[in-house]
């Protein structure tokens, strides 16, 4: 039996905001959930760079950071969101295999969420802007069927993706704050964005 992904408004819609919000350019966080035999389910979504990306020691710190407010949450680490500079790539870039490498070490089951902007503005009210890849034969493999009736991805509640897309209609992706907003303003929340209501 396949292991079952259950993913809230929140964690599907801060990637997508995130991204949004630096659309010119590529930005990243982690996944927080949690974690049994059977599901993970993915609660919400911690927004690290729009900056810096690369494998570096603000990388590292962002890290430990969103590693204790998960565990002070009694949430996991247990994947990784990207959104690519370029609209039509939602590959997996070595960055983000490299860290979600680092979390399937303590969470097998971990996830890459990619954001397809292209879909963010789809006419089909039900198609989704995230792509999600797991580890399988030895290698990270998107989901194409993902938030389907055939797959192993779903939603917690069910309107989703019309919930989220009736967010852009009220500019609520200016209200993600990430690790880079928090460095240039430390007044800011990186870990839950509070004036961001979902």
């Amino acid at each position: 039996m396949s292991i079952q992904y259950k993913v809230s408004p929140r964690a599907y819609a801060l990637p997508i905001l995130h991204a949004a919000k630096y659309s010119s350019s590529t930005v990243c966080g982690v996944l927080l959930g949690k974690v049994d035999a059977q599901e993970v389910e993915v609660v919400s979504a911690i927004p690290f760079f729009h900056h810096w990306t690369a494998l570096t020691p603000m990388l590292e710190t962002a890290l430990q950071q969103a590693e204790i407010y998960a565990t002070l949450n009694d949430l996991k680490i247990v994947g990784w969101y990207q959104a690519n500079e370029h609209d039509d790539d939602v590959t997996v870039h070595d960055n983000a295999i490299k860290v979600t490498d680092l979390i399937r070490q303590r969470i097998p089951q971990a996830v890459i969420f990619i954001v397809d902007d292209r879909k963010t503005d789809s006419s089909d009210k039900k198609e989704s802007s995230i792509l999600p890849y797991i580890f399988s034969e030895n290698q990270w493999r998107a989901n194409k069927l993902a938030f389907t009736k055939e797959s192993n991805f779903g939603f917690t509640y069910e309107e989703t993706v019309p919930k989220v897309r009736g967010l852009f209609s009220t500019s609520a992706y200016n209200k993600v704050v990430d690790f880079d907003d928090h460095l240039e303003d430390v007044s800011l929340d990186w870990f839950t964005s509070p004036e961001l209501k979902i």
